[in-house]
Order: structure tokens, then sequence, then C-alpha cells
């Protein structure tokens, strides 16, 4: 059957846009985000990846603070690719593709939650196509872009809001989209499919503290 996205003139491949151009099961498609206020007191990074040969998306937030860090994980079965980028309560918004994203983290009960916009202070950077090998095998093959930004919002932060002011804070984030080669090897058969939330799916965000 076809998926929502198959409606939309994005296809590269003659597939539906339900499957990727490669079976690899180690296919992924990621975010990653970094933010500090420049004074060393609190830093941030947080990303989202999906993996849509194994049926599975993930998120996670870490803060460290002085000599403590904040972490939450969310994971969740996918039944199929989409454009909304959400696991549980976290979630990434696209405002104005390639320059302007929020994050939301919805899990300030857990010690550490944010409602964040990233504005690009420069157009983003494609970088070359990373292929990598060990001997002759393909170990990494996939893109990626960087871009440097600044940020806007508030980090929920142990019981304190922390306002985030774009004048101070800054970062950097990348997208990535890559087939590599993980310590597990892979398995025999096709991937996983049809994995809705009665397989076993966890949408409930696990949050550690932890200092030295």
């Amino acid at each position: 059957m076809p998926v929502p996205l198959d409606e939309y003139p994005i296809h590269q491949v003659p597939l539906s846009m339900r499957y990727t151009e490669t079976s690899d099961r180690n296919f992924y498609d990621r975010c990653y985000f970094n933010a500090h206020g420049r004074n060393g007191d609190l830093f941030l990074i947080t990303g989202l990846g999906v993996y849509p040969n194994v049926g599975v998306t993930d998120a996670y937030a870490t803060v460290r603070r002085g000599d403590i860090q904040w972490s939450v994980r969310m994971s969740d079965a996918v039944e199929h690719r989409s454009i909304d980028a959400q696991v549980g309560p976290y979630r990434v918004e696209v405002k104005d593709p390639l320059r302007r994203i929020r994050l939301v983290c919805d899990t300030a009960d857990r010690g550490l939650g944010f409602d964040l916009t990233w504005e690009g202070s420069f157009d983003c950077i494609d970088e070359p196509r990373h292929i990598m090998r060990t001997a002759d095998r393909v170990t990494l093959d996939g893109c990626r872009f960087a871009q440097v930004g600044t940020w806007e919002g508030t980090i929920h932060l142990d019981g304190d809001d922390i306002p985030v002011d774009p004048a101070t804070w800054v970062g950097s984030r990348d997208r990535s989209w890559a087939s590599a080669l993980w310590a597990r090897p892979s398995r025999r058969g096709g991937p996983p499919r049809n994995l809705g939330r009665a397989s076993g799916g966890c949408t409930c965000p696990c949050a550690s503290r932890t200092s030295p």
C-alpha cells in the first residue's frame, strides 16, 4: 500500500516512499543540535533519528550544568516514513527549511525539557559524500549538511526556567542520512514491517541524572 509521502513529488527511485533505496537495516536519517550561552555554565546536546528498515525512531536530550548532567531518551516503533519528526513528547518542527527549526521536548516533569527555536546565521554547508571502508567493505556511505546559528526560547532544568536569548545563545547543527556498519551484524531476512504501538513500542521518556 502507498504511504502519505507518496502524494508528494519527492521520489528519487522507482519505489514507494515506504521504502528506502537500500534495504540495509543500518540505514538512518538523523538530526543533531547543540546549544550554549557562551559562558560555559550550561551545554545542551539533542537529536532525533529515524531507522526505517528496522521500524524505529528515537530521540534524546542531555544538558550539563556544573558537575551534574540531565538526560532524557525516547523511542518508539514507526510504521512508515513521514515528514512529522516526532517521538512521544519530542518533536522537530521545520518552520523555514534550511533556516528556522523549532525543537520541543515536553519532559520538564522528568527534570529536563525545552521549547527552543533555531535560526541559521549562514546558509547550510553541504559536506562531500562520506564513504569509508574497512579493507574492501564499505562501513559508511552517507551525506550530511551542517550549519551554525542562534537559539531562542526556554530550557526547563531541574525546576528552573532558563531563558535562552539569541543575542548570547549559539550552537551548531547537522542533518545526515547514511548506511553505516554498526557493531551488531546484519541479521538475515527482511526488515520488520507494520510495527505499531501494539508491538511494544515505548514513547515514555526515560530520564536520568548523573554527577561525577
